[in-house]
């Protein structure tokens, strides 16, 4: 039995042609399950549609529609209910090829057993939920990658807006020196002077505006800026993140090796950023990697000195690897190795998170051996001396 399973909150339809069976049913089972009961197909059905049945029971003897071929309807009306079987022992053989063709989750013999058909009914609520809970956190999966996927273009564009902001500061500058010296040159040489004027106002109007809209491109890029830093264990939200892609890497045979520190502290970071680098940066491990390959993930605890200690994080991969000169250009906006694939945002996000962090992101990789990412977190942002700051050798046993 699942705990605290509430297992009246999932309705059980039973079907009988005869009255006295449906009665005695309901009394034998009333107290453990929510009941609805049906004395043919043509009554069934409207109940299906209209109530969320979880499991349904039909005797097979019935007139018009016997039980299998009910069954066979609702597995292809409502599929997700889970169907049974009440049948003597003579039908048998009809019987098991219903099973083996998928329209029944189980049979219960005449006469039944009370006990038998009570623990066959809980079971059957189990499965039905156990398979709706699985459907909907693969929804919540899928949702939450969405939204990284939102999160990663809304950081990007905030990123952007930021350099073009200031790309676009520098000329303003320029023609609004100009655009103010311009009267005087030609105050005294042009005959249409309330011309020159009217040009001369509407463009001091225009760089204004495009000013104004440099301010609200700013204004927006800080708002993706990480703001919520707090105390968060390393080793538990980077293993979320490799629970996370873990299905995705055992589809391609890809053992993930955990080689976690032990008792590492709290660092001070935005958690949900830092878990959207470590997502980025697996998700681009499974993709780089072959069949059958490797990817393992190290943490330690480094101390230089009292006010500099930070985690380390490496992740590395069997994969095909990355030449000098895509890496080079690896946090760029918009550049991706993959061919049919890939934004080229995920990773320049995640340079810029660390960044915020005032942490570290190195990477090496040597072509057809593999990459290995490494991040350097400090433990607390604001008392870390950057420039003081050595990379260190990353600690984890030969791929």
């Amino acid at each position: 039995m699942l705990k605290d399973l509430e297992y009246k909150g999932y309705p059980v339809l039973y079907v009988d042609d005869e009255e006295l069976a449906l009665q005695s049913f309901n009394i034998q089972f009333c107290n453990d399950f929510t009941i609805y009961t049906a004395k043919s197909s043509e009554e069934a059905l409207p109940i299906l549609n209209t109530e969320n049945i979880a499991v349904i029971i039909t005797d097979q003897r019935m007139p018009k529609v016997p039980g299998v071929e009910l069954l066979k309807q609702v597995m292809s009306t409502h599929p997700d209910v889970v169907r049974i079987l009440i049948t003597a022992y003579t039908d048998l053989d009809l019987v098991i090829k219903a099973i083996n063709d998928g329209n029944v989750y189980r049979y219960v013999s005449k006469p039944y057993n009370e006990d038998e058909v009570r623990s066959t009914i809980r079971q059957a609520i189990e499965h039905y939920y156990l398979v709706k809970e699985r459907e909907r956190l693969y929804a919540e999966k899928v949702e939450t990658m969405r939204k990284i996927a939102r999160a990663n273009r809304l950081s990007a564009m905030g990123i952007m807006a930021a350099g073009m902001a200031h790309e676009i500061n520098n000329p303003l500058v320029a023609i609004s020196t100009f655009l103010q010296m311009l009267p005087h040159k030609y105050a005294e040489a042009s005959k249409d002077r309330e011309y020159w004027e009217e040009l001369y106002g509407v463009a001091v109007r225009e760089v204004e505006r495009i000013r104004l809209l440099v301010h609200q491109l700013l204004s927006y890029s800080k708002v993706t800026q990480s703001e919520k830093f707090e105390p968060v264990s390393i080793n538990e939200i980077l293993q979320e993140m490799v629970v996370f892609v873990e299905n995705e890497a055992k589809k391609k045979g890809i053992h993930i090796k955990r080689e976690y520190g032990a008792d590492l502290p709290a660092g001070l970071m935005d958690r949900n950023r830092m878990k959207q680098v470590f997502l980025n940066i697996l998700l681009n491990a499974v993709q780089a990697t072959g069949r059958g390959g490797t990817i393992i993930v190290t943490t330690r605890y480094i101390v230089e000195d009292p006010e500099n200690q930070f985690l380390q994080v490496a992740i590395s991969d069997t994969g095909s690897g990355i030449s000098q000169e895509n890496l080079e250009k690896l946090f760029t906006p918009f550049f991706t190795t993959k061919e049919s694939e890939g934004s080229g945002l995920g990773l320049m996000t995640s340079h810029h998170i660390v960044d915020e962090h005032r942490g570290m992101i190195d990477v090496k990789s040597e072509l057809g051996k593999g990459t290995t990412f490494t991040l350097q977190l400090p433990l607390d942002p604001y008392r870390y001396d950057r420039r003081k700051a050595n990379r260190h050798k990353v600690e984890s046993s030969d791929l």
